[in-house]
Formats: C-alpha cells, structure tokens, sequence
C-alpha cells in the first residue's frame, strides 16, 4: 500500500444480538463471551447430523430474516439466496450509513471487496438448480450481488483464503484506492454456520475446543469453537477523506499477505513467515514496533497456533524499553468467525483507538505455560486499559489462514481534525425510508436519540440526517431548530399523526442543502425483516 487509506464508516453484526458498533464495544470492553449453545434455527433441519461433534459456538440471532423489499428482491429470490448474501447486502447499506455517504453520490468509483469461504446454504436447496438459486450461492455472487444491487461499478471481487478471507479482502481494498482503480471502497467479510458438514469436518480436525469455549493465550486453552459475523468498512484515500471532511476512525498505514511455504504440515503455522510479514509491512509503512500500542492477534486459543503467533510477535514487536505492548483477541468473545474473523479484530481494534481504551481479553486468566513473555513488554490485558502515553500511539492486526495465507494491518489515529467551527442554526433535517412503516420507525429512533441530544450538537445531526443518508421513496421534512423542537414532532410521525412541523415531500422535492460538514452516528435504518427459508434437502 503507497498511499495511507482512511476507515470512514463502519458496521458489523457479531453474535448474541450484537447489531451495532457500540453493541460491540460493550461486548468487548465488558469481556462478555458471546457464544452459546446451537440455536433451534440450525439444528432443527438437520437433526441428528449434528449429534457428536462440538457445536457450542458464536451465532448470530435470525439469520434468515431478510427485507428483501428494500432491495429490490422478490420474495421467491429472497428464499434461495445466501444468507451471508443477504447479510451483506444489509451490513454494506448500513456501513455507508455510518460513513454518512450516500450511496450514489460515490457508486462510479467505488469497489467492494468480500471475504467469504462457507456455502452452507447450498444443503437447504431442494429439487434442479434454477436462475435464482444458481445466481444466490456462489462466492462470486456475493460481491457482484452487493455491487449490482447498490449499482457500483469500480472493481468487484470476492475471494477465500480461509480464516484470513476478511482482511486480506481489506488488504485488496487498498491497493485498489491506492492504485487508483477506485475512489471508494467497501471491503471485509462474512460467516454463517448453516449446516453441519463444515463443523464435522473441523470437528475431525480436532481444532475445535471439547468444552466449548475459546480462552486465547490461556493455559486452559483447548481450542477454539465457531463463530459468526459480518463486518464491513468503507475506506477512501486519506487525502481525499480529509479534502470531503469525512469523519475518520482511524488510518490504514500498511497493510501485507504472505504466505507460511512449506511446514511440518499443511495446516501448521510458520512462526518466521508471521515474524517476516509484520517486519515487511511495518518498514514500508514506516512505523517502527516501538509505535504499536495494542496489538489484536489471531489468537484462536489452540494449544499450538497460540504459542506460535505469540513467537512471532514477540520477535517483531517485542521491545526492551518501558513502553508496554497489549495482545488480545476478540475470539475470546465471539469465537472463531473464520472468513469474517480478520475484520472484526479489525473493527475491534479501531474502537481501541477511537475509544483510548483496550479492551480486556475475555476467557482469560493465565498465560499459556508454553508462552514465555518475560523482558518482552509483552502483556495479556484482563481489563480496559486507558491508552495514555504510555502507549505508541498505533495499533495493528493479524489474520491467519488455514490455507496459510497470512494478513497484517498497522492503523494510526485519526489525524487531528480542524478546530470545530460552530455550524449555522439548521432550519430541519430529513427523515425517509422505503416503506410507510420504516419511516415510522425511523422517526422513533430519531425521536429517542435526539431526547438526549444537546442543542449544540443539532446542526450536525440535521445535516447528517439530510445530506448523509439515501434519499428514499416515503420522505418528510421536519422543521426544527433544536431538539425539542424535533422530538414531538418526530413523535407525532412515529404514530402516524399530523404535525405542523412535518411535511410529506414529493418525489424531486429539493431540500434546503446543510451548511458545511460533521458527521456524526445517526440510528441505523430500521430493517422491515420477515423469515425467508428454503427447505431442506433431503
């Protein structure tokens, strides 16, 4: 990567009902273990199939409610289409909603790369194959799906090398942007566990963990179990983030793959190759080790992955000097997300250092005997740590693949941002959705959200709400000043009310275009989700 890329927008979905950036944070700045026993949803189909094996793992709450209207999908579509398909088409919309970026404004340029490995879907599909289900289930079709539906034409690839899929697909992102091949990109992965065989067949491998829990660096560790996810990121160039005054996380200073070569065994870890590829990324992106303050391993809690990597990084980041280094992991709490795993250590990370503060290691008590971290600076966090000057000021990221395929990230802060200048009084702000009943649900969001708002904050939710968000079908016009202007009148929409401040806009209504820039977190859109499944083969 020659040219640092900006993270402008974000979203994941991780397992127990985490639906939102913040749901995360708490998951993981509370080192709750979000994994549990295999939902009905899953072992219902299949039965007796999945008797035997471990299936204790991380899951995702209704992974086949979908809101195929949104999108433009008919509901006999919607039902032979991948449920990881459909979760990113849902993830991508609402990472662009965190970026504050309309969809159209940036779909000529942008690309979308996608981590993806599992096509478990294909084993609830009954009967001959047909256009929908041809077009619904294969690898390519994810990204293409994404790019066709939203209408993006830069470059467009899914690709699987296992457990690394996700940030090696981050890694593609921005050489793409930096390359020049597009001015936007979308890029992370996706993971659904929707059928035994994938379980039966790590099962056999002996990788996954008898007891059912993932204790990353532990002396308990004993393998690790599954996990689902999605996390997406929206990255630019940095100079051209700076110049759109995007809001921005953090900054990709370097990213790099490798490959492990020959070892004692296919699936076996290369502790030099790891070693080599931190070193490489880090000089070309300038960064020395000393800089790294946290950084989110790989981290699968196996008896042998775990003393490797932590061989590795205590070779390329381990200092001698007083600055400490913090190793974690978020498969302590979600599990093992396989081809989403790389992203949302990612994503974990970047809250680290917007939020100064790293998050513990969850389902860990003491280091791994085979680990030996004395005179490293080397330290396993076992609760939130502020990022002070103690610290470097960096963070970074690995993700391994069982394909040996190897990934590294090296983020920095946000660059410091020009002193805020108070943004003018806004005149009101726009609310629309697709439906009838998602616009009443937006405006409650609103409504609840502006509740504790401050006045001084208004500006810029009114013009992120109008200028940061799709125009869709069922738009109004609230007109407010301050919030409690907003709130009663939000509320009298939310109930289907009449209200002197809120105002049906036609189709190619003009608003009123906000003055200046700052972007800040609106509510998601509310998604109208029904239960699309296909049945079962025999």
């Amino acid at each position: 990567m020659s040219a640092p890329i900006a993270v402008v927008g974000m979203a994941v979905r991780a397992p127990a009902g985490v639906s939102s950036l913040d749901a995360y944070w708490s998951a993981v700045v509370h080192a709750r273990d979000l994994t549990g026993e295999l939902p009905a949803d899953r072992r219902g189909a299949f039965g007796a199939q999945w008797d035997g094996m471990v299936t204790r793992g991380g899951y995702l709450d209704a992974p086949f409610d979908f809101d195929p209207k949104f999108f433009g999908i008919s509901p006999k579509e919607a039902r032979v289409l991948d449920p990881q398909h459909r979760l990113l088409l849902e993830v991508v919309w609402e990472a662009f909603e965190h970026a504050a970026i309309p969809v159209a404004d940036v779909a000529a340029g942008t690309g979308v790369f996608v981590g993806i490995t599992g096509r478990d879907y294909r084993q609830w599909l009954s009967g001959e194959p047909n256009p929908y289900s041809t077009i619904g289930n294969g690898h390519s079709f994810a990204a293409g799906r994404v790019a066709y539906t939203l209408g993006l034409q830069g470059p467009v690839f899914a690709l699987d090398t296992a457990c690394s899929s996700s940030l090696v697909a981050v890694h593609q992102a921005g050489r793409a942007l930096a390359a020049g091949d597009c001015d936007t990109a979308v890029a992370g992965g996706v993971n659904l566990i929707l059928a035994p065989s994938t379980t039966r067949w790590v099962n056999q491998t002996g990788a996954l963990s008898p007891d059912g829990r993932s204790r990353p660096f532990d002396a308990a560790a004993n393998g690790f179990v599954r996990g689902e996810g999605c996390g997406m990121l929206v990255l630019k160039r940095l100079a051209d983030a700076r110049r759109d005054r995007d809001r921005i996380l953090a900054v990709l200073r370097g990213t790099g793959i490798n490959h492990d070569g020959r070892t004692s065994a296919f699936t076996a870890p290369n502790m030099s190759a790891q070693a080599k590829l931190i070193d490489s990324v880090l000089a070309a992106a300038g960064v020395s080790g000393q800089e790294i303050g946290f950084h989110e391993a790989h981290g699968t809690g196996t008896p042998l992955g775990d003393p490797v990597e932590m061989a590795a990084i205590v070779a390329a980041l381990g200092r001698r000097d007083d600055r400490p280094l913090y190793v974690a992991s978020v498969k302590g709490n979600v599990g093992h997300t396989e081809a989403a795993a790389g992203v949302l250590g990612l994503v974990k990370a970047i809250l680290c250092l917007v939020r100064r503060t790293i998050a513990p290691q969850a389902n860990y008590r003491t280091l791994n005997p085979r680990i030996d971290l004395s005179g490293t600076g080397i330290d396993i966090p076992v609760e939130p740590v502020p990022w002070d000057g103690r610290l470097g000021d960096c963070a970074s990221t690995s993700s391994y693949g069982m394909s040996g395929t190897n990934a590294y990230a090296v983020l920095s802060p946000a660059p410091p941002v020009d002193p805020a200048v108070d943004l003018p009084a806004a005149p009101g702000f726009l609310v629309s959705a697709a439906t009838p009943a998602a616009l009443a649900a937006l405006a409650r969001r609103y409504a609840a959200h502006l509740g504790t708002l401050p006045n001084r904050d208004f500006p810029a939710f009114a013009g992120t709400a109008t200028a940061g968000r799709t125009r869709l079908k069922h738009a109004v016009w609230v007109r407010a000043a301050e919030p409690r202007d907003a709130v009663p009148a939000l509320i009298a929409l939310a109930a289907g009310s009449a209200h002197p401040a809120v105002r049906p806009l036609d189709a190619d209504e003009p608003v009123p275009t906000p003055p200046g820039r700052a972007v800040v977190s609106l509510p998601g859109y509310p998604w109208q989700r029904g239960s699309y499944l296909a049945t079962v083969s025999a």
